[in-house]
């Protein structure tokens, strides 16, 4: 007990049941507010691109909803898992105060100086993510020390993400403040670090322990875990190292490296799902997420091997990020959001839980999910153009839904206790 009694003081946070104490709810709900709404903002601006077009649209859109919303989760959900792994409370309300400051302010001074054209505050931005991410790394560096547990797995794929995303956030800098790099490919290193990096070792290894519990089942080859780690984390570095130094075999090899260990962690979804069929819809959601990945990794891998070069390009370009961004990290996101909305809201609503409802169109959403997002992928290969018809407002529709009920949760959640952060 001594042991935790001592983190606490090194790490500036109330003694666990102490009058005011941070609670993980209320962390964790901060987090997923802010990232739902950054979520919402994107799919506004991506809709008023569609419709009238705006100077740097697309991208306002994808840096709000990947780096405002989605790595929001990351930081909010990681820091809950970590702690309820180790068996500790959150980081000091000092540290997630500044957390969400740095991340929100520095995302927003990021899109608006790019978007603009405004160099100081797109380095401004920039610095903001970075502080951001140092106080996130406190926040476990907090969890570790105030734990009397060791198990190493609840923290290390959060620290390497962590790392991956440091370096691809220099990148996207020098990349915005359109700096000379005349070794290679900095954008496609940027975007291996931030998506493969940051948001696949978060997922990735999230999933080795979110996923039983979403199915109520256990990691059914626990074993493949650390080779999981090693390939992915070998291939992400090699595939960022070989588009910023121009090494395409190194690169082509990293892809393999990245393919083998989303191989690895399916067999332990798999064997997940099998065991505790039929899984509920979040469940559904996330492992159709991880076949996405699968196929995406797959038709990467084809647009690799048919260049000369280790760049993936058009048509397998578009629907590698069709299967991984709409499909991979939407359906993963989606799925989470729903599962933890709903256990925050149970935890939050006690001592009178309201009980979960499902919904007529719940058996057919995974399939829709699935169809629109296979539809939209091949509708960028030649002759398969009218499958973008059915396939983009199918998935419209699932989103939507799946949109509309994570709003509605995440309402409750919030008004069920005041937020103390």
């Amino acid at each position: 007990m001594s042991g935790s009694v001592d983190g606490d003081a090194r790490c500036g946070r109330r003694r666990r049941g102490e009058p005011g104490e941070l609670r993980p709810s209320d962390m964790l709900v901060a987090f997923l507010w802010a990232g739902i709404a950054f979520l919402l903002a994107a799919a506004a601006m991506g809709l008023l691109n569609a419709l009238v077009g705006i100077e740097r649209g697309r991208w306002l859109a994808v840096h709000m909803a990947l780096v405002g919303g989605a790595s929001q989760l990351v930081l909010g959900a990681s820091q809950f898992f970590a702690g309820s792994f180790l068996a500790t409370g959150p980081p000091p309300r000092s540290l997630i105060r500044a957390q969400l400051a740095l991340w929100n302010g520095g995302t927003l001074a990021l899109a608006w100086g790019v978007g603009t054209g405004t160099e100081p505050l797109t380095v401004a931005g920039a610095a903001g993510l970075l502080a951001g991410l140092g106080s996130y790394a406190a926040g476990l560096g907090c969890l570790r020390r105030e734990s009397l547990q060791r198990r190493l797995w609840a923290l290390r794929w959060y620290v390497t993400a962590a790392c991956f995303l440091a370096v691809g956030i220099v990148a996207g800098a020098l990349l915005a403040t359109q700096s000379a790099w005349p070794h290679g490919d900095l954008l496609s290193a940027h975007l291996a670090l931030n998506v493969g990096g940051w948001l696949g070792c978060a997922i990735v290894g999230t999933l080795h322990t979110f996923y039983p519990s979403l199915t109520r089942t256990q990691l059914a080859f626990p074993r493949l875990q650390p080779a999981t780690y090693g390939a992915w984390i070998a291939g992400v570095g090699a595939i960022a190292a070989g588009y910023a130094l121009a090494v395409p075999p190194l690169a082509r090899a990293g892809w393999v490296g990245v393919l083998v260990g989303a191989s690895l962690l399916a067999a332990n979804v798999a064997a997940s799902a099998r065991s505790g069929w039929p899984p509920p819809l979040p469940a559904q959601l996330v492992g159709a997420a991880q076949g996405c990945l699968i196929a995406g990794l797959l038709v990467a891998m084809v647009g690799v091997t048919s260049t000369d070069g280790a760049l993936v390009s058009d048509p397998e370009r578009t629907a590698t990020a069709v299967l991984l961004l709409a499909g991979w990290v939407g359906l993963t996101v989606l799925g989470s959001l729903a599962h933890l909305l709903a256990v925050v809201r149970h935890v939050r609503t006690l001592p009178r839980p309201s009980p979960p409802r499902s919904l007529a169109v719940d058996p057919y959403l995974t399939p829709l999910a699935l169809l629109g997002v296979i539809g939209l992928a091949a509708a960028q290969f030649p002759g398969l153009g009218a499958l973008a018809g059915p396939g983009g407002p199918t998935l419209l529709v699932v989103y939507s839904v799946m949109g509309a009920r994570v709003v509605a949760l995440a309402g409750t959640a919030l008004h069920a206790a005041p937020l103390r952060i």
